[in-house]
């Protein structure tokens, strides 16, 4: 058997299946996309000079599915070129193909006929060696290879990809009556170290896992809301982030998937689930049914438990189902005194707590929906999976959760909520009560930086399996290994020589506690270290300075205490820059404004797939001070060249063409939507990597700080020649700002930042062809953020942001 896969062929190119193809070619398979022949011509083929014959034609439907995922949103390609890994075919010409695959996933509609027959033609075809999967949401995998030879279920198992395939991390594998063990490991290993999913081993049982808890949960909160006379909007309130859910919540989410999914996959359980003690709990409500009947579906018909719309004045606006009339209207506000109380806590375990035990409408939600979503997980171990850590998993990977249904009991208390559930006259499950009478009072705990759960049935506790490979910082920090730290960074030492820079403020944006600990950490590293990682777990890398304290200070006009704070942000990074020993960004997440300059400034980066990076200051007035704008200019020119003739320098290729490439990017605020765009912005440069499964980024980051100084590690010699354009570029630039001005595309304060960004570009005031140092461009920077923290309008933009999230045109 192949021990790694290469080619993949995947069968129906649905949403679905064209996503997953897209994520394979993301992660460098080459793919095969199949799907049937149309039946008929259209006239829109016909005018086109198609015949049935043609291959145009008879790929029709392949070919629509790689266009919707170059159009989808959020993107599925990590780069639209990634799509040229992609071969498209259909299944009566091109069905051969996929005896030369390693991997064939079957992705077509959710019928056991239908799929049933795929395999059948799979079959003829496959080399004896293929593994087969399927990606069904809850067909048995013993019903899908019933009737296929031996060989062939030997190598098939189900691999169920989640929506959207390359931003959600669970994929469940479940076996089939006779797959080999060594199938199963494999699909595991790509699926983990290539595909970057987290995998999570399922029982063969009606939904697998995530969807078996995640739909009860869904259909039982709908339930409970026309129990207690809650509006929609109220519902999507109480059981969104404030318990560390999606902000999509329950109807938003239900809309994205549609009602008509929604109850298909109720329907597995209810129909194949037949000892399920809430089986009747799968039927779907009357009003869900009402819907269905009206067309009322969500997105795939516009309209569902919210409508989108526009206002007299052609405004966006999102109107909200009427329960009885099943008419649209505006949204109501929720007024929920429990809701008010838990937005106020700080964190999520006790915002959950808070509502679990408050005692009015929002607090009776919230109990009995936990409740039964908790005791329904508890029933089904170890029918859907072998220990809680499976289930945990599979909600937090599939469903978003912050924290899977054991991990939330934890947060509650397992013995006052068992008190009150019992109280309620909940029957709590069993093994439950026998774990809490032998004095085992939560499902999971940590010694020594050792986390174990409890496993039932060897009514012990036994230790969460983490890799080797896997750092995790904070097991670190409880075995004592942290060097140094504050309120916003700490140090610590992640073995073999190398350290880790943490930030831990809140969106790990930048003040003073994480600056003066890259300064420490330099000096630390430089004396104890091989080198440093700048990495951290949050969701964010870090969305850069933090801008309520730059706001206040410009307020306040103490002009030398911002110089002040701009000089040490820039004399930091240099630090970084110009250290004797390997430095490595690991960013994950949005890595913004300074959270992009720390990466810039390092030896190396080491990113994860999902990396969000960006110079975004031009969006709040202002332009890159921390050395974002000078690295921009280095970084777009750095690989032109110069020849010396009589002691003069003689350019040979003109500058402007790349100073526009870094002036648009810095100007506009571009962002990437994924690490490989980021090298494609000039953020990242090709020598750069990418680790697809974030889980394992520091260690990689490591072994690239390892593999630097195993090349001979040599210290970068200060950027003193930069060769700028001056003050003739700057005019061209100017010349183009004032034009789109003129033509109503931009506004007097865009022109402003800009043009500011425009002049360090170019080196300020100089001849063209000036060479110039790296600290002549920082104070360039530092001049221009300055006189921009001086403009009312910048003032505006960063209090807008600082309140909606979003940039304000003024």
């Amino acid at each position: 058997m192949n021990t790694r896969m290469r080619t993949a062929g995947v069968i129906g190119a649905g949403v679905m299946g064209a996503a997953i193809a897209a994520h394979m070619a993301n992660v460098g398979i080459e793919v095969i996309l199949l799907d049937i022949v149309p039946s008929e011509l259209t006239e829109d083929d016909k005018k086109k000079g198609y015949t049935n014959e043609s291959r145009k034609f008879r790929n029709t439907f392949a070919k629509k599915g790689i266009d919707t995922a170059l159009k989808s949103k959020p993107a599925s390609f990590y780069v639209p070129e990634n799509r040229k890994r992609i071969s498209i075919g259909n299944m009566e010409d091109d069905i051969g193909l996929l005896s030369e695959v390693d991997w064939i996933i079957e992705a077509v509609v959710e019928r056991l006929d239908i799929k049933k027959s795929v395999f059948e033609k799979i079959e003829a075809v496959m080399s004896p060696e293929t593994i087969v999967t399927s990606n069904t949401s809850g067909i048995l995998a013993q019903a899908l290879c019933e009737g296929r030879s031996e060989d062939f279920r030997k190598h098939f198992a189900i691999t169920h990809f989640f929506n959207p395939p390359r931003y959600m991390k669970l994929i469940e594998i479940v076996p089939g009556p006779d797959t080999l063990s060594e199938v199963m490991e494999l699909l595991a290993e790509t699926s983990e170290n290539v595909l970057g999913k987290g995998v999570v081993f399922a029982k063969d049982t009606p939904n697998f896992v995530a969807n078996r808890i995640g739909v009860f949960s869904v259909l039982h909160v709908i339930r409970t809301m026309l129990e207690l006379g809650l509006t929609i909007e109220a519902v999507d309130k109480l059981t969104g982030p404030v318990i560390g859910h999606p902000k999509s919540a329950t109807f938003r989410t239900a809309d994205l998937v549609g009602l008509d999914t929604l109850v298909h996959v109720a329907d597995n359980v209810h129909n194949g689930a037949p000892t399920d003690e809430r089986r009747d709990m799968f039927k779907a409500p009357d009003l869900v049914n009402r819907m269905i009947e009206n067309k009322l579906l969500g997105e795939k018909t516009k309209q569902g438990f919210y409508r989108k719309t526009r206002d007299s004045e052609g405004n966006r606006i999102i109107l909200s189902l009427d329960l009885n009339s099943l008419e649209y209207g505006p949204q109501e506000k929720v007024k929920l005194a429990s809701l008010e109380t838990a937005k106020t806590i700080t964190g999520t375990t006790q915002k959950i707590r808070s509502l679990y035990y408050a005692e009015d409408i929002g607090g009776q939600f919230s109990f009995r929906t936990l409740t039964e979503t908790l005791i329904y997980a508890a029933n089904r171990i170890p029918e859907i999976a072998n220990n809680i850590v499976n289930v945990d998993n599979a909600m937090k990977w599939g469903f978003a959760w912050k924290m899977g249904p054991f991990e939330t009991w934890d947060t509650l208390g397992v013995s006052e909520s068992v008190t009150k559930m019992k109280k309620a006259g909940y029957e709590v499950p069993g093994w439950i009560q026998e774990m809490l009478d032998a004095g085992k009072a939560s499902f999971y705990k940590t010694e020594d930086g050792v986390l174990s759960y409890y496993d039932p049935a060897s009514k012990d506790y036994a230790e969460v399996p983490v890799k080797p490979e896997i750092i995790l910082l904070p097991s670190l920090k409880e075995r004592e290994k942290k060097v140094a730290g504050n309120t916003g960074a700490s140090l610590i030492d992640i073995g073999d020589g190398v350290a880790c820079l943490e930030f831990h403020t809140k969106m790990n944006a930048m003040g003073d506690d994480i600056i003066n600990m890259v300064m420490l950490a330099s000096e630390i590293v430089s004396s104890n270290f091989e080198g440093l990682v700048i990495a951290n777990h949050a969701q964010n890398f870090s969305v850069g300075a933090n801008l309520p304290l730059v706001l206040f200070t410009a307020q306040e006009e103490e002009w030398d205490d911002l110089d002040w704070m701009v000089k040490r942000f820039q004399d930091a990074f240099m630090k970084l820059k110009y250290l004797d020993k390997p430095v490595v960004a690991a960013p994950a997440g949005m890595a913004l404004g300074g959270g992009c300059e720390i990466c810039l400034a390092s030896d190396r980066v080491r990113y994860a797939a999902e990396t969000y990076m960006g110079l975004v200051e031009a969006g709040v007035g202002l332009i890159p001070a921390g050395g974002g704008t000078k690295e921009m200019l280095i970084r777009n020119t750095e690989h032109l060249f110069e020849v010396q003739k009589g002691g003069l320098y003689q350019k040979q290729i003109e500058l402007m063409p790349f100073i526009a490439r870094a002036f648009e990017t810095i100007a506009m605020g571009k962002v990437s939507t994924s690490g490989p765009e980021a090298v494609k912005l000039g953020y990242l440069r090709p020598i750069d990597k990418m680790t697809v499964n974030r889980d394992y980024l520091i260690e990689d980051a490591k072994k690239t700080v390892h593999a630097m100084n195993m090349e001979g590690y040599v210290v970068p010699r200060p950027a003193d020649e930069i060769r700028v354009a001056g003050e003739n570029a700057f005019a061209m630039i100017k010349f183009g700002l004032w034009s789109m001005h003129k033509a109503g595309y931009i506004t007097d304060h865009d022109v402003t930042v800009a043009g500011k960004a425009g002049y360090v570009l170019c080196g300020g005031n100089v001849h063209a062809d000036t060479l110039v140092g790296e600290q002549y461009l920082l104070d360039l920077e530092r001049e221009a953020f300055l006189s921009l923290c001086g403009e009312p309008k910048t003032h505006a933009r960063i209090q807008h942001m600082l309140a909606t999230g979003k940039p304000l045109r003024n």
